[in-house]
């Protein structure tokens, strides 16, 4: 008699794959043809969030429905079923709670593995988010969210295979004024900050503080020899202070100007721009000022507004 030594499960709980999750109850739900799956955690003991003191008395169960990833290519209705602990603890001024795990936080309407594929999608495979909603059943607003916790958590970044770099400085704040103790002037101080960003997916790979080139040099100095060998192009401003701030550069990569910032110097641009508002201007100027809705062109003869001119 041949007995299997691995950890035995049920095949629901197996083929439905929520780790630290059972599934008690699955069945098809009529007119619908959708699925309701029954899950409960393994682990029945629970820390108190206020003392920290670990339960195992249940004071009630309760169920919540909470959003899942599509399963056989079909929305599946999740429902958990949840423990409400005591508090084991008398001085605590919590007396129940209820049980959270990794993949089901507190007050969390969706699985953690939900937020993971509906970050992966945008940021990894550059797909819209509305597609995204119509793929998974979910709102707007929940892929949204999901994408901006995603970006503010910076992953590993020696973990992470980067084709194409971005590196550009940003300005998050206002200018601001400090008097020096010393000399007793005041002194304007910059807020500025550079960001290095993967192109292929969007994600914010580091942030060090400052412009300068000292920063940017001890980041591209942190990684590996391997990971700057893999970059195949870094895009910069093409500014030539942003030039003097990545010099000299950690691998020998192909630069690009950034899209964001014209090919033009600035001084040529704001000559064009100049001219153009001097122009709409002049043009402004000269049209009669008892006509409304006149088209750009002179040609155009002049529309009155109902009722006359007033």
């Amino acid at each position: 008699m041949e007995e299997p030594t691995c950890s035995q499960r049920e095949a629901a709980s197996v083929v439905f794959n929520l780790p630290g999750y059972d599934v008690i109850e699955a069945v098809d739900l009529p007119l619908g043809g959708r699925r309701r799956v029954v899950v409960q955690a393994i682990d029945r003991d629970e820390g108190c969030p206020d003392c920290g003191a670990i339960s195992t008395k249940v004071h009630a169960w309760v169920k919540q429905q909470v959003r899942d990833i599509p399963a056989g290519g079909d929305t599946v209705e999740v429902v958990v079923r949840k423990r409400r602990m005591v508090c084991a603890e008398p001085a605590c001024g919590r007396q129940t709670f209820t049980q959270a795990t990794e993949q089901l936080p507190a007050r969390a309407r969706c699985l953690t593995r939900l937020r993971e594929h509906l970050a992966d999608a945008v940021l990894d495979s550059g797909r819209a988010i509305t597609e995204v909603t119509g793929a998974f059943g979910v709102a707007w607003w929940t892929v949204q969210d999901a994408v901006d916790a995603a970006v503010v958590e910076l992953p590993e970044v020696d973990h992470t295979r980067v084709r194409r770099l971005g590196v550009d400085e940003h300005r998050f704040g206002r200018a601001r004024f400090f008097r020096d103790d010393a000399t007793g002037r005041w002194q304007r101080v910059e807020p500025w900050m550079s960001t290095f960003v993967n192109t292929d997916t969007g994600q914010v790979l580091g942030i060090v503080d400052g412009r300068n080139s000292t920063g940017i040099q001890d980041w591209l100095d942190a990684r590996t020899e391997a990971w700057r060998d893999r970059v195949e192009v870094v895009a910069i401003d093409p500014a030539d202070p942003s030039e003097q701030r990545h010099h000299p550069p950690a691998p020998p990569v192909r630069r690009t100007p950034s899209r964001t910032r014209g090919a033009t110097p600035c001084p040529s641009r704001f000559d064009t721009y100049r001219r153009l508002l001097i122009t709409a201007r002049s043009r402004a100027a000269a049209w009669p000022k008892s006509t409304v809705g006149r088209d750009c062109r002179r040609s155009h003869p002049p529309r009155r507004a109902a009722g006359g001119v007033r």
